[in-house]
């Protein structure tokens, strides 16, 4: 399957989900895993058929993997933001990823509350809203505004920093340069949680890491998919080695 249909399922799964979340009355706990919503659910069972359908292998958040050994899987966080969508905060994504034999090869991050949708391919660039997108140019830890997943430890010199709620679309606002930079506090992330954002994070030129520096292992993806591992990222690789020395302790 090439790029271009890989994007063509992606966007339709998006727009299906955002359809199937305008008519969801429940959008309280499903009652199955632990922190798992109902339109968690929806988004998942809406879709599984689309990409299985389309050739598609699955590792999804929501549910048991399909298809692994098929030539192209997507990794799949049918609402990154799941909180946030309960309480009517628009800051929630659908978030996509394609991985073949080489590594990333597509992406798709779209905001369900605003229908902005961030898409990367595979040495071809990142886009929202069909333009273009490049990081900011900060360099200095002073001088940058933050968002960040978790809390921190303390005060390390940022200018301002922010904590939205969504790590899919927090990666992808420093890869628009709305941020200057990311850093995780939390447990970490999983691989549906960071996998389509750092594609498009990729593309768009920003620099993104494990928090003591370590190259993300893209080669290796489905080896273990709910392994957690916390991020950093930032448009610039002066920020990004200043983010290192300042969060990895």
């Amino acid at each position: 399957m090439d790029v271009d249909s890989v994007l063509d399922v992606f966007d339709q799964v998006a727009r299906e989900i955002r359809s199937g979340l305008d008519e969801l009355d429940n959008w309280g706990l499903s009652g199955g895993h632990p922190g798992q919503y109902v339109h968690d659910v929806v988004a998942d069972e809406i879709a599984t058929p689309i990409l299985l359908g389309a050739g598609l292998g699955i590792v999804s958040e929501e549910s048991e993997s399909q298809g692994l050994d098929r030539p192209v899987v997507a990794i799949v966080d049918p609402i990154d933001g799941s909180t946030n969508a309960s309480l009517n905060i628009p800051w929630y994504a659908t978030s996509l990823c394609a991985v073949d034999s080489e590594g990333l090869l597509a992406s798709l991050v779209c905001n369900q509350a605003t229908g902005d949708t961030y898409l990367a391919a595979r040495g071809m660039g990142a886009m929202l809203n069909s333009e273009p997108i490049k990081p900011s140019r900060k360099s200095e830890l002073r001088d940058s505004i933050l968002v960040m997943n978790g809390l921190p430890h303390g005060y390390f010199g940022w200018k301002q920093y922010r904590a939205l709620g969504s790590a899919a679309l927090d990666l992808c606002s420093v890869a628009d340069g709305t941020f200057d930079g990311f850093a995780d506090f939390s447990s970490g992330l999983a691989l549906w949680d960071y996998a389509g954002a750092a594609l498009i994070c990729s593309e768009s030129g920003v620099v993104i890491s494990e928090t003591n520096g370590t190259k993300l292992d893209f080669e290796n993806l489905l080896q273990s998919p709910s392994s957690r591992i916390r991020l950093l990222a930032a448009g610039t690789q002066s920020l990004h080695e200043n983010l290192i020395d300042s969060v990895d302790v």
